[in-house]
């Protein structure tokens, strides 16, 4: 019996070491991570718009009452930011939405929309699960830059056979940025 005893004590300390090396290196890798996350979010916004100085949050944003605008899609916006140029003048928005309707999971996108409705393009900031990579060629994704329309429909404004194999990551795609120009179309009346 003595020996189980030893051995289950052995079993602790060795375990209670390992807990605190695996806490310690977590706390060192924390804030790296956070940061790398943060940087892969600003490249994402610059793409969706160059023409920014910088990037703020929309005074009185509240993301629920966002999600609500846009009930008709299968999305839901994280966050809204306003693109400022280099004379402080708000230039337009940068949406961030989570979609779940990706092949093999939530997709994290932005997209990028001028004051005046037109569409300057989306950047994906995370993909969760196995995409397929082909609805993120510029075949497709060059299709919504320049873009001034009330919603992407195939076959009117968008040529999905350049998607051929990525069907549901593109409608995902496109379902993200019809709910963030309806979103924004909504700003028009006043900040939601």
């Amino acid at each position: 019996m003595n020996k189980i005893v030893k051995n289950a004590l052995v079993l602790m300390a060795f375990s209670l070491v390992l807990g605190f090396v695996l806490g310690a290196v977590y706390k060192i890798t924390e804030g790296p991570i956070a940061e790398a996350a943060k940087r892969k979010e600003m490249e994402a916004y610059k793409v969706v718009f160059a023409d920014a100085d910088t990037f703020q949050e929309m005074a009185g944003f509240d993301a629920n009452a966002a999600t609500a605008v846009i009930s008709a899609y299968p999305d839901t916006i994280n966050t809204v930011l306003e693109a400022v140029d280099t004379s402080g003048n708000v230039i337009g928005h940068v949406v961030t939405l989570t979609t779940k309707d990706g092949y093999g999971g939530g997709i994290v996108i932005t997209v990028g929309i001028q004051n005046d409705g037109t569409v300057n393009g989306f950047s994906i900031v995370n993909i969760g699960g196995e995409t397929i990579h082909n609805a993120f060629q510029p075949a497709f994704a060059d299709q919504f830059k320049g873009a001034k329309v009330d919603k992407f429909e195939k076959g009117t404004n968008l040529n999905y056979d350049s998607v051929a194999g990525a069907s549901m990551t593109a409608n995902a795609v496109v379902n993200a940025c019809n709910a963030a120009i309806e979103y924004t179309n909504s700003l028009k009346g006043g900040a939601q």
